[in-house]
């Protein structure tokens, strides 16, 4: 790519400057500078201008629309902001359209009844808002629409996480990917695209032939990075293989191809440490910011789940590094130093299982801290 880092005002103005003979007066403030300089601050934008389209020329470089313009070279479209499905619990049963409100001041959001459940007064809730703001609250809410005889409404567990538009860097990566792997007719690269593709999907492993020829085993995480509910495991399943008629091609499946949509097991991670704490501070200060850093790392371990350890690979690894918590426990405010830390009482990293038999990711469990003797 070319630099245009030297096309400044003051490299220009110069530059026009020497072109001419030094037997005429070019201090600033004369006729011939202040001609010139007018012509530099123009070439100035210009360049600048040309700089912001060259970086929009390439795929490492561009952002936003460019990128989503140069998209279409791998087929592919961003992946909108889609709506949480939450699971609300209500004293009676509610009509289908129904609309609630969360109670959170300047957050609040509202969620329409989108669906039914197997159990009595438990109903499917969408929220009115795309994102990640569905996936927040849990406690009570508020009837927007009347319905006599309500004594209590409640949404609770998250059904199909909402998530966010996506962001330029996954979307640049998921294009580079796309370009390297080239998704086609079933192979692992076209189960990764497709199901990454879908409403609160968060990331996939997919495991060919796990139970002999013709099969295939992909797992998933939710737009949360949590374990998948059944609710979502079973749309991704109709999508891509519908169970009835498995194998027959009615899904995004090639014909033949028995795919087992399951979601990983969650390991609890307990933590356990003694801490040396800079003057001033106590336990209890620092226990909150603690948990918060390990709950940091282990959200990024979940984040890299779903990503093989080889390009286009199917192995893949999750394991959590007590160097890692170690560290995060240390950059905290306040700790000066963290010694005895074990996870699930041992000194050593949890190593989680990866295969086409079970898939693991961690999740916080108890942090206990002590003040060091």
């Amino acid at each position: 790519m070319i630099d245009f880092s030297s096309k400044t005002y003051q490299n220009l103005l110069q530059t026009m400057l020497g072109q001419v003979s030094n037997s005429y007066d070019k201090r600033e403030g004369s006729l011939i500078q202040t001609s010139v300089g007018a012509s530099a601050y123009g070439l100035e934008a210009f360049y600048l201008a040309l700089d912001q389209v060259q970086l929009s020329a390439y795929i490492p470089t561009a952002v936003g629309e460019s990128l989503d313009l140069l998209a279409v070279i791998a087929g592919l479209t961003r992946y909108p902001a889609s709506a949480a499905v939450r699971l609300g619990k209500f004293s009676q049963s509610v009509p289908l359209g129904a609309r609630f409100s969360t109670i959170n001041g300047a957050d609040s959001i509202n969620f329409i009844v989108s669906g039914t459940t197997d159990n009595p007064n438990e109903f499917q809730l969408k929220a009115e808002t795309v994102g990640i703001i569905g996936n927040d609250y849990t406690g009570n809410i508020l009837p927007i629409t009347y319905l006599p005889g309500l004594e209590s409404a409640v949404i609770d567990d998250i059904l199909i996480p909402g998530d966010d538009v996506e962001t330029d860097d996954d979307f640049r990566q998921r294009i580079i990917n796309a370009l390297n792997e080239k998704p086609f007719g079933g192979n692992v690269a076209a189960y990764r695209e497709f199901i990454g593709g879908l409403e609160g999907v968060g990331g996939v492993q997919v495991y060919p032939t796990w139970n002999g020829g013709g099969t295939v085993k992909c797992s998933i995480i939710g737009a949360d990075f949590a374990p998948a509910s059944e609710l979502l495991v079973e749309t991704v399943q109709n999508a891509v293989d519908p169970p009835v008629n498995q194998g027959l091609g009615l899904g995004m499946a090639p014909i033949g191809a028995k795919v087992t949509i399951v979601a990983p097991e969650a390991v609890t991670i307990n933590v356990t440490a003694n801490l040396t704490l800079a003057a001033g501070y106590e336990i209890g200060q620092v226990q909150q910011p603690v948990e918060d850093a390990i709950a940091a790392y282990l959200l990024q371990v979940r984040k890299g789940w779903a990503a093989p350890t080889v390009p286009g690979g199917v192995q893949y690894q999750a394991d959590v590094y007590l160097a890692q918590v170690i560290a995060a426990i240390i950059r905290v405010p306040g700790v000066v130093n963290a010694t005895n830390v074990q996870m699930n009482g041992q000194a050593q990293d949890v190593i989680l299982t990866q295969t086409g038999t079970v898939q693991q990711v961690p999740k916080e469990g108890k942090v206990s801290l002590n003040v060091a003797t």
